[in-house]
């Protein structure tokens, strides 16, 4: 119901107005923070009045959280909170009931992607998801896209659809200004860590912004008033900034955050070299991976990124002789085997393989799947890599052991590590033999005719040294005996008969920056792999270079186009 605030003197007024004194209805008013701005003292010099001759009524007003400069006495604060996951469900449910987009694809989708299920928090938000997942039945895969959509919906499409107008000073800037000094922002705050900053520092970046534009008024006093309403206009009328507490600010997402700091670099800076190069010194730093992807997504042409970030990479570990030495056998080992993989995944294989047993952790192989080949811990593998895969679990398995203090507990730590025992495949069988420090599946499966000859003498001489299983105490004094001969026994066979298996004895230093360098291939391989452009000659390139020791990348040089 709409109600005129002087009611006119008829029959419905008059009714209203006995309804009103009776202290009987309820008085919705929605979007206080859109009236104009010229508008502003009347409307709440109104409100004021009608609340105070009315008081015995209900009334409900809305605004923004940033709008402080609309409090009324007697009224009680409440903020609304973000919806919560039941919400978003019952929201999704009712959006698309009937249609062909089934809500529980929108649902299972959302849940997983953590950074775009974030955005759903907010209403104006998941409704622009939904719009975007009803198009096709799944989200962009380009998510700058997506985050560039909300973007221009909260800045632009809200107010220009409702009519509403806006602060006269913020007013002035075009929605491509207001992307550049939030970009600012957010590439500044991003770079030191500051995911909460003061609101003096957020004025000083606004004021270091509006004090180069056409028309601005350079007098420090004036600009310092002028960044403090463009501050409260963008916390007010776009939610992009928030206070979360009295004088500090937030982007009002990390998705948000990490996309304008990846405009920053991109759009802002149009892609120049120095500015690329500023973003792949931080290569190396995770909270900068989603930064890389989005960099990637909305480029022209990722090609110089991409290089940028290969040759980054590649010189992680250059100049370190015992890591150089370390990829030649990676490249030597992998060339070895017979796979109908390519020699990158297979390369990964072997590197995630001898680094986690470096660095005394889980098997992951994670950048060999990144890579596409299908290696997992719970599936079939060719041949060559499954006796190198139960080979390694044989001896990663053997050193756990040896150096925990009690058998029993490091015989439970090494199965959880590995998960379940119930699995079909080789390795289940290996882990099961495992509890009786019997080691060797390779040696009781059909397959066993497959290996060589000699190695599979020597595997069954070194099971055959361990005492039996079934006296307890008697087999854990002869493995606090024996145990480090017969380790490097069964590491001496890894290496004579499949060059695996090798003691590199890295530093700690060295170990970190294989790892390092571990984790920028993955990031730079899911950058490949994401639905960005880059040219044919750079995506092969890449490709063919991938985990190559220095004094290989010689022999792939990338031919210019004419």
């Amino acid at each position: 119901m709409v109600i005129d605030i002087n009611p006119r003197q008829d029959a419905c007024a008059t009714n209203i107005e006995k309804l009103l004194t009776q202290g009987r209805m309820l008085i919705l008013l929605d979007g206080l923070d859109e009236v104009r701005e010229e508008d502003n003292t009347r409307v709440l010099k109104q409100i004021r009045d009608f609340s105070d001759r009315f008081r015995e009524n209900h009334f409900v007003i809305t605004c923004r959280i940033a709008a402080k400069e609309y409090t009324f006495e007697k009224f009680t604060e409440v903020e609304i909170a973000d919806f919560d996951n039941k919400q978003i469900a019952n929201f999704a449910n009712n959006w698309f009931k009937e249609k062909a987009v089934k809500p529980e694809t929108f649902i299972k989708r959302l849940q997983d992607n953590k950074r775009i299920q974030e955005l759903a928090a907010s209403p104006l938000l998941l409704t622009l998801l939904c719009l975007a997942f009803e198009e096709s039945g799944d989200f962009p895969a380009n998510r700058s896209e997506l985050y560039k959509e909300g973007l221009d919906a909260l800045l632009k499409k809200w107010d220009a659809k409702r009519g509403i107008q806006r602060e006269q000073l913020y007013k002035k800037l075009s929605v491509q200004r207001k992307e550049d000094l939030l970009s600012k922002i957010a590439l500044t705050t991003f770079e030191r860590s500051d995911y909460f900053f003061k609101q003096k520092v957020a004025e000083e970046y606004i004021t270091k912004y509006i004090r180069n534009l056409p028309d601005a008024n350079t007098d420090p006093e004036a600009l310092q008033l002028d960044s403090e309403k463009v501050l409260k206009s963008i916390e007010a009328q776009h939610g992009l900034l928030v206070e979360r507490a009295k004088g500090i600010y937030s982007f009002s997402h990390l998705t948000f955050h990490e996309y304008l700091t990846a405009r920053e670099f991109v759009v802002v800076k149009q892609s120049s070299d120095e500015a690329l190069q500023s973003l792949v010194n931080h290569i190396t730093e995770k909270r900068w991976w989603e930064v890389f992807l989005l960099a990637v997504g909305m480029s022209p042409s990722a090609d110089n990124l991409l290089q940028l970030m290969k040759q980054k990479v590649d010189a992680l570990i250059a100049t370190d002789k015992k890591l150089q030495q370390f990829l030649m056998w990676v490249k030597e080992k992998s060339i070895s085997v017979e796979v109908p993989y390519k020699p990158p995944a297979v390369m990964a294989f072997y590197l995630s393989l001898s680094l986690d047993l470096s660095r005394n952790r889980t098997l992951s192989l994670e950048l060999s799947r990144s890579l596409d080949l299908d290696i997992d811990l719970d599936i079939d593998l060719d041949i060559d890599l499954d006796i190198d895969l139960d080979l390694y679990l044989s001896l990663y398995i053997s050193l756990h052991l040896s150096r925990s203090p009690s058998l029993n507990l490091s015989l439970n730590r090494s199965l959880n590590l590995f998960g379940t025992l119930d699995r079909s495949r080789s390795l289940g069988r290996s882990l099961s033999l495992a509890l009786s420090l019997n080691l060797f599946g390779t040696l009781d499966r059909s397959r066993s005719r497959t290996l060589d000859p000699e190695l599979k003498k020597a595997l069954q001489q070194l099971r055959e040294q361990l005492p039996d299983t079934e006296d307890k105490e008697k087999f854990n004094q002869w493995w606090k005996d024996n145990s480090q001969v017969w380790i490097e026994q069964l590491r001496n066979v890894m290496i004579k008969y499949r060059n695996i298996g090798h003691d590199w004895q890295f530093t700690e230093q060295q170990k970190e920056l294989l790892q390092q360098y571990s984790d920028a291939n993955k990031l730079l391989i899911e950058c490949l792999n994401s639905d960005c452009y880059v040219s044919i000659e750079v995506r092969q390139h890449i490709e063919n270079t991938l985990l190559l020791p220095i004094a290989e990348l010689e022999n792939y040089k990338l031919k210019s186009n004419p």
